[in-house]
């Protein structure tokens, strides 16, 4: 209340906490500055919480007690009515850390609506930056995109080489997580060069984590493991635990691939008490999952299936998309390998789903590939059937022709096996159609259509096949008979 911030120029959690604990609760004059004090004592009062993971990070209490309105009220805002573009920008961010992508978007909006009001170039860099940021999180990797790019080029203009770090950060993350390595590992080396001209430990330790990490995914294992050791040890020594808790994330993944368990596990011991205390969730859900693997992997299925579980729970409670559809997709792995069939479907299926949501088409096929496996075992052909529609959809949006054949041909032999065989012959005379435009041999799908037993057709005549390939329509086909067009169902009904 006084403008004398309780962490000063401290940068450490506990201290700041200290400080906090030390000073007095707000007093408050009057009912019209009341409302604007319930953050700080709600901030307050979680401080005092007895459980470390409840309480806010040092980023938070920073945040909330710096941007509160008219706690330390300016001469350039002396009417308590107007709104601070400030307060909701910060807000945003905080509400965005804590897991409330609708309220972090809220405030977000209205800030750059405000900023705009105000042609404040650099505030609605602010907030476009924090806005992708923000889609990161939410795993709205196209918008990051978007957002942190118009960012960027805000920064540009405004010449500011920090804010241009920051996006680039940002924006080469997005990036990654969208498949495009080249690009943003220029965009990250850029954003590095400039953290370390300017002294910011803590962006080169987050671009050398993230580098180190791309390292990784392209198979340069020494070098990847050479970067997140220089990551951990700017990051240490740049005090942002934040920084450190990824650098050494990421190292475990490093020593996981270089197949050395033990070191991984270590790695990922340091980061799981650092993510709990700074609330960093979605980091501390990953870190389970990693172990729950580390325990597959040596066949302690008991106590991976524990550790997948706690991963999927922490992931729905952070709203961690992302992490939520792997740590599922291990969890339902982790019950197929125990013969949990029915725990293994429900798991997979909403794992499935939510990378179609994502749009990670080949993760989502992967998984739709064993849930055909699963139903399959069960005999349940319409859950199979299901799965392969799923798959043949996803490939035909693709336009992967050759694939789309070869799933309409093994959906085909669950149709004979469900004894449907009209639509099992529509599937296989599809087949046929497509490798045929596409220059395969067609003896075999031959062989499956001519294996449809005939006294179970429906059709009074059938005409000849193959009289002209052309006029058949490409991968949904029509079976015409004097009495019968029976098209191919899309969807075979949600197991």
């Amino acid at each position: 209340m006084t403008g004398n911030l309780p962490y000063g120029e401290t940068s450490a959690d506990y201290a700041i906490i200290r400080k906090i604990f030390e000073s007095p609760l707000p007093q408050v004059d009057g009912a019209s500055r009341l409302s604007d004090c319930l953050q700080l004592w709600d901030l307050t009062m979680r401080c005092w919480n007895v459980e470390p993971q409840e309480r806010p990070t040092a980023r938070m209490c920073k945040t909330t007690v710096t941007y509160l309105p008219r706690c330390t009220p300016t001469p350039a805002n002396p009417d308590h009515q107007t709104r601070s573009a400030a307060l909701l920008e910060n807000l945003g961010d905080l509400e965005s850390w804590k897991g409330n992508p609708e309220k972090s978007s809220a405030y977000l909006n209205e800030a750059l609506r405000l900023y705009q009001e105000d042609a404040d170039t650099k505030g609605i860099a602010r907030v476009l930056q924090k806005q992708a940021a923000a889609a990161y999180r939410y795993s709205d990797f196209d918008k990051a995109i978007a957002t942190a790019t118009a960012a960027l080029e805000h920064f540009r203009n405004l010449d500011d080489p920090l804010g241009i770090a920051g996006a680039s950060y940002t924006l080469g993350d997005s990036l990654a997580l969208r498949g495009q390595v080249d690009e943003a590992l220029r965009v990250l080396q850029e954003a590095l060069e400039i953290n370390r001209t300017h002294g910011n430990d803590v962006g080169a330790a987050l671009c050398l984590e993230r580098i180190g990490a791309l390292q990784r995914i392209t198979d340069q294992l020494d070098e990847a493991l050479f970067t997140v050791e220089e990551a951990v040890a700017v990051a240490s020594q740049s005090g942002d635990r934040f920084a450190v808790a990824r650098a050494l994330r990421t190292m475990g993944l490093v020593h996981l691939d270089r197949s050395n368990s033990d070191r991984a596990a270590e790695a990922f011991l340091m980061v799981r008490p650092i993510a709990q205390n700074i609330g960093w969730y979605a980091g501390l859900s990953d870190i389970e999952q990693r172990m729950g693997c580390i325990k597959m992997q040596s066949g302690d299925y008991h106590e991976a299936e524990a550790l997948f579980q706690n991963s999927v729970s922490i992931a729905r409670q952070a709203r961690a998309r992302w992490e939520l559809a792997w740590n599922l997709r291990r969890l339902g792995e982790c019950f197929q390998q125990q013969s949990k069939v029915d725990e293994a479907a429900s798991a997979l299926r909403e794992a499935c789903l939510l990378f179609q949501e994502l749009s990670l088409a080949n993760e989502s096929v992967q998984v739709a590939s064993t849930l055909v496996e699963l139903k399959r075992s069960q005999g349940d052909w319409d859950g199979t059937l299901f799965w392969y529609d799923h798959i043949i959809t996803v490939y035909r949006s693709q336009g992967g022709h050759g694939t789309v054949a070869y799933y309409l041909a093994e959906k085909g032999d669950i149709l004979v096996k469900a004894q449907r065989y009209d639509e099992a012959a529509l599937h296989f005379e599809a087949t046929i159609v497509t490798f045929a435009e596409n220059g395969y041999s067609l003896d075999w799908e031959l062989e499956r259509l001519c294996a449809v037993p005939k006294t179970a057709m429906k059709w009074e005549r059938r005409l000849p096949l193959l009289c002209n390939l052309k006029k058949l329509q490409r991968r949904q086909p029509q079976l015409t008979t004097a009495t019968l067009k029976f098209p191919i169902p899309l969807n075979s009904g949600e197991p």
